[in-house]
């Protein structure tokens, strides 16, 4: 299949996957919320914040390295899978020793340390299913993982709203999203065997070791960048109370939805970086370009919407109780000024970068704890989500020069200005429309849109290069090039 087509299949299954997904978490969350109240949404966020930080252990960047070698050389999946198994193993024996010490450590009531540990077992059986993702993604199938994922969040929304009807406590809540997750491992396990290759040997020790050593610059940027992502909400469960985190965590849990776009679309894209690395530069330039200017444009819109609606978001999504969240949420929303980044990323790890990425990521948590540690405690959530966009405010523009000199391009400064006047615009029109008590889902699904896009074809922002490359990616059926 024609790469251009190939990275719209694999974009557009994922996200129709995860689209689906997110309607219905967003209205389990709401029922949850409701159910739960602030203090059980701090319980959960804190008990995920850790976890998650912690999972990063078992992943170890062994799921970037796998996409990237399998889809350079796709044999080396015979090999690969029970070497890939046995590290994992060992690593998440490592994250459940780390995660006690650290829960221990927190001194956590027993209420939380016991959702931790319900979602470690969630976590592990998580990261044993992306040994079979990853090698779903680097043969560009992700229409498998996309099925695999929605199936999951339906078992898990499904069963869950069922507790809520009967009134069970939060443990067995948390307990079906552990079930869910084997049930997603399982069903992986019987697609990766049924559909490709079986290992040609046995664990082989010595490859096992050789792809701990070859991921340790990825596992250092995973770990690093999932940390930074986390690492709020746990400095503010040590200083705050559990319902304080509980406002927090609807504005962590909204703008990690939004962000989920990116990283969808860079899933479908990297596998495509990392072929034309190797094979043409021109391609690489066409295919980062393009990509670069559609995650920019989404992000300005997502952010300056997000800032003219958060009152109305909160209040209609999580109910009384949650008024504080709105304020994080406005702040947060920052994070979705400079979305662009997932491309900037996504290139360096792809064309063997990873050390610049690390060393930005590195230096963006540190700055995030140092600030966590001095604003978190002095002004509660307000200060947590100020240290949390700090470092993306500080790096953004030097992680895109860096990736544009590496390709030899020349930053679209013209294309940002063009793109946040036109989100100006639309934020405008959305508060406008607010302010003459149109209902916040009108303003956000239609006003919005048709705002924004007429302001890009004002602006010059899109045009009629734009409709041809989407006309031309599904029509042309003979080169495998993507067009400029």
């Amino acid at each position: 299949m024609r790469t251009g087509r190939t990275i719209i299949k694999n974009a557009s299954v994922l996200l129709l996957g995860r689209l689906l997904s997110l309607i219905l978490g967003i209205v389990y969350t709401a029922v949850l919320a409701r159910y739960i109240h602030p203090i059980g949404m701090g319980i959960l966020a804190t008990a995920t914040s850790l976890a998650s930080m912690a999972s990063l252990l078992m992943n170890f960047g062994l799921n970037d390295l796998t996409v990237r070698d399998i889809a350079t050389d796709k044999s080396r999946v015979t090999t690969y899978i029970p070497s890939l198994f046995l590290a994992r193993a060992g690593l998440a024996l490592f994250f459940l020793v780390i995660l006690f010490t650290a829960s221990k450590w927190a001194n956590y009531p027993p209420d939380t340390f016991a959702v931790i540990f319900i979602y470690a077992f969630a976590y592990s059986f998580d990261a044993f299913t992306d040994i079979c993702f990853s090698v779903f993604n680097a043969h560009e199938k992700m229409e498998y993982s996309a099925a695999l994922q929605t199936g999951r969040d339906l078992i898990n929304i499904s069963l869950s709203l069922i507790a809520i009807l009967l009134k069970f406590n939060l443990f067995v809540i948390v307990g079906v999203s552990a079930f869910a997750s084997l049930i997603k491992l399982g069903a992986s396990l019987s697609l990766l065997r049924w559909k490709f290759p079986k290992p040609v040997n046995g664990i082989d020790l010595q490859l096992s070791q050789k792809l701990m050593l070859t991921a340790l610059p990825f596992a250092a940027l995973t770990i690093v960048s999932a940390v930074n992502r986390q690492i709020d909400t746990f400095i503010l469960s040590l200083y705050r109370s559990a319902q304080e985190v509980g406002w927090y965590a609807p504005a962590t849990l909204l703008i990690s939805n939004l962000l989920l776009i990116p990283t969808i679309l860079l899933q479908s894209v990297f596998p495509v970086l990392s072929k034309f690395n190797v094979s043409s530069q021109d391609e690489l330039r066409r295919v980062y370009s393009i990509f670069f200017k559609y995650l920019l444009i989404l992000g300005f819109a997502l952010c300056l919407g997000t800032l003219v609606t958060a009152d109305q978001i909160i209040t209609l999504l999580f109910g009384p109780g949650f008024e504080p969240s709105a304020l994080a949420l406005r702040i947060l929303s920052l994070t979705l000024f400079w979305m662009f980044g997932y491309a900037n990323g996504s290139l360096l790890v792809a064309t063997g970068g990873q050390n610049i990425a690390t060393r930005f990521a590195v230096l963006g948590i540190v700055l995030t704890i140092i600030a966590s540690l001095i604003a978190t405690p002095k002004f509660g959530l307000m200060g947590t989500a100020l240290a949390r966009t700090a470092p993306g405010a500080l790096f953004f523009i030097p992680m895109t020069v860096i990736c544009h000199n590496r390709l030899r391009l020349r930053v679209p400064y013209e294309l940002a200005l063009k793109t946040l006047a036109a989100a100006l615009l639309m934020a405008a029109a959305v508060a406008f429309a607010i302010n003459q008590q149109i209902h916040i889902l009108i303003a956000v699904l239609l006003v919005a849109p048709c705002v924004y896009g007429v302001s890009l074809l004002i602006t010059g922002t899109i045009g009629g290069q734009d409709f041809e490359l989407i006309t031309q990616l599904f029509r042309r059926k003979s080169k495998e090039k993507v067009i400029p």
